[in-house]
């Protein structure tokens, strides 16, 4: 059973991780140059929900 605290959790990540990627993308298309804004934002929040995550398979 997922608790409502790790659901909480990979939802706020995963809508990160949206941001990020939507963040990325559009740095491209407009080549404003912030990327690696974009892109570590992806990457942080899915280390972040992968984390979070990882503990719900041993249990």
């Amino acid at each position: 059973m997922v608790s409502k605290r790790r659901l909480g959790a990979s939802l706020l990540f995963l809508g990160l991780a949206f941001v990020g990627a939507f963040h990325t993308f559009l740095s491209f298309a407009f080549d404003t140059g912030l990327t690696m804004i974009g892109v570590t934002v992806t990457v942080g929040s899915l280390l972040c929900l992968a984390a979070v995550n990882v503990p719900a398979v041993f249990d």
